[in-house]
């Protein structure tokens, strides 16, 4: 009686094992490497999708969330198990961008995703800087020229009605111009006045970075540029000629000379005789 049992309870997980349905297919998204752009220009995502069933690009849908807004993507079957999904995005600010690419098989429910990120790097604007000697303790005005010409041809496009953004915006840290002046020579430049006093600038040789946008068909568009610049400061010592090394002017060895004999007359007296060759 308890071997036909056994034979039972072993006939009856055969029984099971032949009506449970296999594992679900897989269905896998790649979406690839990192990528770097600069502002303005597009960035297209070419992901990896592939089915361990026939590949049936009917039945998928994909979509990318580009971290300012999500996208439909399209689907390429490239053989029997494996397709492409490709989108294509502009972002304007700079910056770095996670970006989701998700695929759903529609039919059986199931959603893949994977991400990769998309770094954003401000077009490139040619700066100079006058004058390229700053003293930290000026009260003056640093000026600050800025060439637009290159901006009308980024992304090798024909962009003939870029423009710069309010220019006032154009920063150095936290500062702004207080004057703003245009010129069209050589393709356009801009020529930014700033107090010196509302920068911050430490002492020693370096750059500065100016940061605004630029206006196109699509927004505005990230631009930046550094310009070489040396930063003093009259505190040091260096150009006090007769400085202590911490800054503050002595004066002059005559006025101390002076200076003593008139508050130490005998003392001075005998140190004249002296050198005279006189006894004290």
């Amino acid at each position: 009686m308890k071997r036909d049992t056994k034979i039972r309870i072993f006939s009856l997980f055969i029984a099971l094992a032949v009506v449970i349905p296999a594992v679900q297919a897989a269905l896998t998204v790649d979406a690839g490497s990192n990528h770097t752009v600069l502002a303005g220009e597009p960035v297209t995502i070419l992901a990896a999708c592939s089915d361990t069933e026939i590949f049936d690009a009917t039945n998928l849908s994909a979509s990318v969330d580009w971290s300012t807004g999500r996208t439909e993507a399209e689907i390429v079957q490239d053989d029997e198990q494996n397709g492409t999904v490709r989108a294509t995005h502009t972002y304007l600010a700079a910056g770095t961008y996670t970006v989701t690419v998700e695929v759903a098989n529609n039919a059986t429910g199931v959603v893949v995703c994977d991400t990769l990120n998309v770094t954003v790097a401000p077009q490139t604007a040619n700066v100079k800087v006058a004058p390229k000697v700053l003293n930290q303790k000026s009260n003056g005005v640093m000026t600050v020229f800025v060439g637009i010409a290159e901006w009308l041809g980024f992304a090798g496009a024909d962009r003939t009605n870029v423009t710069a953004s309010d220019p006032t915006e154009f920063r150095i840290g936290n500062a702004t111009p207080e004057k703003v002046n245009f010129c069209m020579k050589d393709g356009g430049t801009l020529i930014l006045k700033y107090r010196r006093q509302d920068l911050d600038l430490a002492a020693g040789d370096g750059n500065l970075t100016v940061t605004g946008g630029a206006v196109t068909e699509n927004g505005t568009v990230s631009v930046a540029g550094t310009g070489a610049v040396s930063v003093i400061n009259p505190g040091n010592g260096k150009e006090a000629k007769f400085g202590n090394g911490d800054g503050h002017a002595r004066a002059p060895l005559v006025k101390e000379k002076a200076k003593n004999q008139k508050e130490f007359p005998e003392e001075q007296q005998r140190s004249n005789g002296k050198a005279n060759g006189r006894a004290p």
